[in-house]
């Protein structure tokens, strides 16, 4: 898996963190205080779009009075307690970071969360100092099905593509990767369990947790 790699990109959501929760409540009360249940299959057609795009196509798609910019600091504010505080590792992620770090790869986050969210995670989690580099979905136009995110955390780490292996959980992400020229392996989470066998199909590597590559 690791021939000529030198840097590792990792998502967050899913990848490193429990945090599936998270937006699952949050999508209820933004939904309940508008009198509505979340929609059908709302989670699955958001899963790769950045912040803004999200909040852009749930004010279009189900007629929201507020603006994208309120709609965002809505979600932020119920989200930012529950990531500053409450949000958990994925099981051998401190583990596999750690030996990520001694074997000598640089590491880079790439999430769709905004840095008000996954800073101040990583840093509760005692995982900040493990990344030499970051992007996140406001920093790029389009979402994770596009290369973009990912070729700005190779420039940052100052890497080519090809030396770049991306562990992500959703196949829209992977496919982004891919289109990036890096390697790719999936990852399991219960959150998006219903496209695991996709991501299997589009990755060339696939693991259920951290532990397998301890």
């Amino acid at each position: 898996m690791f021939d000529n790699i030198k840097g590792i990109i990792l998502d967050l959501d899913g990848t490193l963190i429990d945090s599936g929760y998270v937006w699952h409540r949050v999508d209820e009360m933004f939904f309940a205080q508008r009198g509505m249940d979340i929609p059908e299959d709302y989670v699955k057609k958001i899963n790769s779009m950045s912040f803004y795009e999200t909040a852009e196509f749930t004010k279009k798609e189900y007629n929201i009075r507020e603006s994208v910019e309120e709609i965002m600091l809505e979600w932020q504010n119920m989200a930012e307690y529950e990531y500053s505080n409450n949000v958990r590792l994925k099981r051998g992620v401190s583990e596999a970071l750690d030996m990520f770090k001694k074997s000598g790869y640089k590491l880079a986050l790439a999430t769709a969360s905004s840095d008000k969210l996954f800073i101040p995670c990583l840093k509760n989690n005692g995982i900040y100092e493990y990344f030499d580099a970051y992007a996140f979905g406001d920093e790029v136009k389009r979402s994770k099905e596009y290369p973009d995110i990912y070729l700005l955390c190779a420039e940052r780490m100052k890497l080519e593509p090809e030396s770049c292996l991306v562990f992500e959980d959703i196949s829209r992400g992977i496919t982004g990767a891919k289109k990036a020229g890096m390697k790719t392996c999936g990852i399991f989470d219960d959150y998006s369990s219903h496209d695991w066998e996709n991501v299997k199909r589009t990755a060339q590597y696939h693991i259920m947790s951290f532990e397998e590559i301890l």
